[in-house]
């Protein structure tokens, strides 16, 4: 992702996180969405399958579709 994607993730991961914070609704070109207030998670869609793939919120971490078993390295 650019570095405006980025940003805009970090800035709704730490949204999500702050309960007091008003949750903007997801944009249609968003494609995640936080789950749970503890422990947060988020979801998205497999880039080749298109699966929504749910991960915990922790940094960087490797996640494995469980439909076509695409190895993704993400940075939640």
């Amino acid at each position: 992702a650019g570095w405006a994607a980025r940003l805009r993730y970090a800035k709704d991961r730490r949204a999500a996180q702050d309960p007091r914070r008003a949750q903007r609704p997801a944009g249609p070109g968003d494609g995640y969405v936080f789950e749970g207030p503890s422990p947060l998670r988020v979801s998205f869609p497999c880039p080749a399958c298109h699966q929504r793939i749910r991960v915990p919120v922790r940094g960087r971490l490797q996640a494995r579709c469980g439909l076509c078993k695409t190895l993704l390295d993400c940075d939640t």
